[in-house]
């Protein structure tokens, strides 16, 4: 039987831990304490994570022609990752910014249009008729811990589908969607 190593933790001063301990004077053993550390050290990452929060989501798929392919993801900081696969002006990966401003229209454009309350999907338009080969877009919108997803292939009402359009223009996703 091989003996386990021996870890040994450096002996902190009461000065290194005021950053970490924000007034808790627990005296524990260094082990704990650098735990603690790093428990402390992932909570700021975490809370820094905020900004690279993703808000808006949109992807149009394929018809039996020749519709734009593409998703996005808009981040709260101003973060867009677009990739676009076929009918596209520009396919592959692109990222660029806009400004924060950009993104809080966009929030307030959703709330407006009270995004949060839409249906779940549009199959069908009122009279329960559908249509078949049309391209389908999915668009998500997240906020304060709350995701809601619209799955539009037919019947959608108007409002839905100027918030896809408002994803695609105050994102900047116009440049590389075409005209092919």
């Amino acid at each position: 039987m091989v003996p386990s190593p021996i870890v040994r933790f450096p002996r902190l001063s009461k000065a290194s831990m005021i950053p970490f301990m924000k007034g808790c004077f627990c005296l524990v053993g260094s082990g704990f304490f650098v735990l603690l550390q790093m428990f402390t050290l992932i909570t700021y990452a975490q809370k820094g994570k905020l900004d690279s929060e993703v808000v808006f989501t949109i992807e149009r798929t394929g018809c039996f022609g020749d519709c734009p392919i593409y998703s996005a993801e808009i981040r709260l900081d101003g973060t867009v990752v677009y990739h676009g696969e076929r009918f596209v002006k520009t396919e592959g990966h692109r990222t660029h910014k806009i400004s924060p401003e950009a993104v809080q229209k966009l929030v307030k454009l959703f709330q407006k249009k009270d995004f949060l309350s839409m249906k779940d999907r549009y199959e069908t338009n009122e009279f329960g008729m559908s249509l078949t080969d049309l391209p389908t877009t999915i668009t998500s919108f997240s906020l304060d811990g709350k995701t809601k997803t619209v799955v539009n292939y037919f019947g959608a009402p108007r409002q839905l589908e100027s918030l896809e359009d408002a994803i695609d223009r105050i994102g900047g996703l116009l440049e590389y969607i075409g005209p092919v």
